[in-house]
């Protein structure tokens, strides 16, 4: 996947838990890569503007 921050910026990285909370929305919880700002695991609504989902493997 890759996350883009409020700052403009995209990261790649990993999502590695899907949650569904109380009121319906869908959270995920992520992970980017080493060296990047937010390298530790976090928490985010999934939003598809915000978090694309990448393919990981063939076509």
């Amino acid at each position: 996947m890759e996350v883009q921050y409020p700052d403009g910026g995209w990261t790649l990285g990993r999502i590695n838990a899907w949650w569904t909370d109380g009121a319906g929305e869908l959270w995920c919880r992520l992970r980017t890569l080493p060296g990047s700002a937010s390298a530790c695991p976090q928490w985010l609504r999934f939003d598809p503007e915000s978090i694309l989902l990448l393919p990981s493997t063939g076509i």
